[in-house]
């Protein structure tokens, strides 16, 4: 199989279940095409591909956005993005990987038991939560796992969940695209290649919204802490690999 068919079918999968789950394309296919190339090389494939994505699901949700929580969240972003592209220049990708797995995949087991989660009500909570995001969005394209916890412990219903993941996801992802623009890392390959998952993106996210609307709550809660769980295994392997 060459690595434009794998490419296209693994952004069509992402796609799909950020299309069902509100999140996860990014945890999906950085790994894959980390694999495939290397994860510089991945990195700003991934970014722009989440921005079309997010660009997507915001016109789609746009009549669902919480701005009092998204702008704490921009704040902390901004201010989290530069130590991403700190991490992404000088730490092991293997660090991150595995400190990042073993934390998806263990809350994701603890919260699959269903106990009863504390709502977290300061904002520091929200501002950190941003913080980490943008963090992890400028090193490995992945600012998802947590704005994801935070939305959890929420207990934010399913609308309000996809937008708020969703415009927080744009906004990180503007920024994001900016800096590996400004450190020329958009080469001719990364557009081509871009272009040739452009299809399989809108097919893979249209789908999985559809799809969606015949959830109930909580099943779509146990969905998106089975997809943590997979992707937590997923991190945690791929940094012992490295």
């Amino acid at each position: 199989m060459t690595t434009d068919v794998i490419i296209v079918l693994t952004v069509g999968i992402a796609a799909f279940v950020r299309g069902v789950s509100g999140f996860g394309a990014a945890l999906i296919v950085m790994p894959v095409l980390s694999g495939l190339t290397s994860i510089y090389t991945a990195a700003p494939l991934v970014a722009i591909l989440g921005l079309t994505n997010d660009a997507l699901l915001c016109l789609y949700y746009r009549r669902a956005f919480d701005w009092s929580i998204v702008l704490k969240l921009w704040i902390g972003s901004v201010l989290g993005i530069p130590l991403g592209f700190v991490i992404l220049k000088f730490f092991p990708s293997s660090w991150m990987l595995l400190s990042l797995g073993l934390l998806i995949a263990a809350y994701a087991v603890y919260a699959l038991f269903d106990p009863v989660m504390p709502v977290l009500k300061s904002k520091v909570w929200v501002y950190g939560t941003g913080f980490l995001g943008g963090a992890l969005g400028g090193s490995y394209n992945i600012p998802g796992p947590p704005i994801i916890l935070y939305g959890n412990s929420q207990r934010w219903p399913q609308e309000k969940f996809k937008s708020t993941l969703s415009i927080f996801f744009l906004g990180n992802a503007v920024l994001v695209v900016l800096g590996h623009l400004v450190s020329n890392r958009l080469s001719d390959a990364v557009l081509r290649q871009y272009a040739i998952a452009i299809p399989s993106l809108i097919i893979g996210l249209v789908l999985g919204i559809v799809l969606s609307k015949f959830f109930n709550p909580r099943l779509f809660r146990k969905v998106v802490l089975i997809i943590l769980l997979a992707v937590g295994i997923r991190l945690f392997a791929l940094g012992l690999a490295s």
